[in-house]
């Protein structure tokens, strides 16, 4: 009997069971920057779709539709009650700061196609995202700690048909989205994974 229990013992120490996943609710980011309501739920879906890589998390996207006598802002206390009855451990609420997009064209040598001269352009578009978001413990009843992180990318290319649109690209489908606005957004939010994955 006491052989069975130092073995079970020595097998808890070279295999440790791993922690359990904790799981996180990401809500509807509020959007200052102006694009619209839309994007808010974007981001928030792009952030759990990242949280899906840490193995350690059970992330899950909660939808708030506020009442008719409800702010539509999501303090830390409606949090934790959306939290407690979504059966999180965590709940991510956020604001998008700002998300900006330029696209500017210049001329560039002529190319000589059949002895003529053509003309062509550049075109250069970049953009730039900066987010914020607050980590609140259900359990706790408290907010742990807010981070803010930013994105940028830029594309120049001769006669590119590269979108400028914040949230012309699909959340579910972010990976494999190329346009400058994208890549500032995935930058962005893996970022703030990272930094609320050292936190938990």
């Amino acid at each position: 009997m006491r052989m069975a229990a130092v073995c079970s013992v020595v097998l808890m120490l070279l295999f440790p069971s791993p922690l359990a996943a904790q799981k996180i609710g990401v809500l509807p980011f509020e959007d200052a920057s102006g694009v619209g309501e839309q994007f808010g739920e974007q981001v928030a879906k792009i952030i759990r779709s990242e949280m899906l890589k840490e193995k350690r998390f059970l992330p899950k996207f909660i939808k708030y539709t506020p009442q008719a006598e409800e702010s539509a802002t999501v303090d830390v206390e409606k949090a934790i009650e959306l939290g407690k009855k979504n059966g999180v451990d965590y709940v991510v609420i956020g604001t998008i700061l700002e998300a900006e997009s330029n696209s500017s064209s210049s001329g560039i040598g002529g190319i000589q196609v059949f002895g003529q001269s053509v003309g062509s352009s550049l075109r250069t578009v970049s953009a730039s995202i900066t987010i914020q978001a607050d980590l609140i413990s259900v359990s706790d009843a408290k907010l742990l700690e807010s981070f803010r992180t930013s994105g940028s990318d830029t594309n120049a290319s001769v006669g590119a048909n590269v979108s400028t649109e914040w949230g012309s690209f699909d959340a579910d489908k972010d990976g494999t989205a190329d346009s400058p606005t994208a890549k500032a957004l995935r930058e962005a939010v893996e970022d703030l994974v990272e930094e609320i994955a050292g936190k938990i």
